[in-house]
């Protein structure tokens, strides 16, 4: 059989692109290296304990009455899933100022709170509420390949190249106010004077005027229900199929799994990163694709603690659903701390706080995180690894600890820890990187979409985090819908 698109990777972007293929009667395979889907969108079982990886918020989702693009896309699907609409519920502690405050209610209350603290902080607040509304319609009318017209989108051309730090001081924003709002740059994986301000504001703009949300199922059901559609729309899944090569014969691509099954193809569309697929699959060293690569940085990586507690979030204390550590709010120079194996940043998110049933009655899933800029892990080896894992868990177990005053390490039924060696090797993400590509001023979503028809590869694609929209499970699965919708409308054509 010669399949109309065969995609590389059942990740968030591999299955939606499969999805909308299917939808639309092509013949589609989906080869996928591991023996379950959804890349990171998953889960695994320790003990009574079921960890979700990765997926604790779902942007752009939604509710009834705010419908966000990514609920909009699951009913084009039809695929129906239980969400459950997050509050604020946020613990924050500067080390630099000594500060420690909670942020509870919902995005107007935090805005109210900004302004509260600092009164220069009302106008320009408001004007970026309405500057990320702008930039986000600016968006959806290049999406639909519209033109946008100078006069009523000023702001989307005036902050087309800034950086967010540059943009928020331009609107005269006070300093406070931009370290307080902007730690969600850690959310994003670039700090403020290196993230484009246009990823920015539209991240802002989802979580001002969608809603996001927790699934009620785990993450695992969540793919699996992705993947059974696809099946169901007459499509095709293969697991333990990791592509080696892909060359090309005639018209017809043909495609080499590991265990030396060859599958034939019209088109091929990469659940992966460009820089993967040429350096491992494609093994072809275009200069343009080169070039391009070199134009783009990796995010940052990191490491997850996974924690099984045998006590109730009432009985440990943990009242918020996610907990922050900053070295300094400042995001440029908290950079530099995180160039630093033992700097103090981390993340913590507590899912029992918004899902009562994300683990058994009396326990509680407690999940750390820790990114690092710069090669930390270059002495990591296979002599080492253990080690490392121990001592890595124990500097994050004691530093949540001793932030917050709340124990926590007598209470340890099972821990897991994953480091970039382990997102690597599962996702293959260039040296486990989390959120594919930094979102920089010459390298956001607007200039993908605008250099998108020049940079596409004849009957290549590629979706997921590395692609046009950027990291979170939200912009990887928009993604596939996108791309795809661009390949069925230029066959059309």
């Amino acid at each position: 059989m010669i399949y109309d698109y065969l995609i590389v990777g059942a990740g968030m972007g591999g299955l939606s692109a499969g999805l909308n293929l299917a939808l639309h009667k092509k013949k589609t395979l989906i080869l996928e290296k591991n023996d379950l889907p959804g890349g990171l969108v998953t889960t695994f079982k320790r003990g009574r304990f079921e960890f979700d990886t990765s997926l604790y918020d779902v942007y752009d989702y939604g509710d009834d009455v705010h419908v966000g693009l990514f609920q909009d896309i699951l009913k084009k699907y039809e695929i129906e899933i239980e969400t459950k609409v997050v509050p604020f519920n946020i613990r924050l502690k500067d080390l630099s100022t000594r500060s420690n405050y909670v942020i509870k209610g919902e995005i107007k209350d935090f805005l109210i709170e900004l302004e509260r603290l600092n009164e220069g902080s009302i106008n320009s607040l408001r004007e970026f509420m309405k500057i990320t509304k702008e930039i986000h319609d600016a968006l959806e009318l290049l999406k639909d390949h519209e033109p946008i017209n100078k006069e009523e989108y000023p702001n989307f051309y005036k902050y087309l190249e800034y950086d967010a730090l540059s943009a928020l001081k331009d609107l005269q924003m006070p300093e406070e106010t931009i370290n307080r709002m902007g730690f969600f740059w850690l959310e994003l994986g670039s700090p403020l004077n290196k993230l484009s301000f246009i990823d920015f504001a539209i991240f802002m703009y989802k979580i001002i005027f969608k809603k996001d949300v927790v699934l009620l199922n785990n993450a695992l059901d969540f793919s699996l229900k992705l993947a059974a559609r696809f099946q169901e729309l007459g499509g095709r899944l293969y697991y333990n199929s990791l592509v080696v090569s892909v060359t090309k014969k005639g018209k017809i691509y043909i495609v080499k799994t590991q265990d030396d099954l060859e599958y034939k193809a019209k088109h091929i569309i990469f659940n992966t990163s460009k820089r993967y697929a040429y350096s491992n699959i494609l093994k072809e060293h275009e200069k343009e694709i080169n070039k391009l690569e070199n134009a783009r940085s990796l995010s940052p990586n990191g490491v997850i603690v996974y924690l099984g507690l045998n006590r109730s979030i009432e009985e440990l204390g943990l009242k918020n659903y996610k907990y922050y550590q900053f070295n300094t709010l400042n995001s440029e120079k908290n950079v530099g701390y995180m160039m630093n194996i033992n700097h103090e940043t981390f993340s913590a998110v507590v899912p029992n706080v918004v899902n009562p049933k994300a683990s058994p009655k009396n326990t509680t899933i407690l999940i750390l995180k820790k990114i690092f800029f710069g090669d930390v892990f270059q002495n990591l080896n296979k002599s080492n690894y253990k080690s490392f894992k121990e001592e890595v868990a124990e500097d994050l177990i004691t530093k949540f600890e001793e932030a917050f005053k709340i124990d926590i390490r007598e209470f340890i039924e099972e821990i897991e820890v994953a480091t970039p060696i382990t997102i690597e090797r599962y996702t293959n993400s260039i040296n486990g990187s989390f959120y594919g590509y930094m979102a920089k001023g010459y390298d956001n979503p607007i200039h993908r979409l605008i250099s998108y028809p020049d940079e596409e590869v004849k009957d290549f694609s590629f979706v997921g985090a590395s692609s046009l929209f950027g990291a979170n499970v939200d912009n990887a699965f928009y993604s596939g819908y996108y791309i795809t919708e661009e390949l069925l409308n230029k066959k059309e054509n």
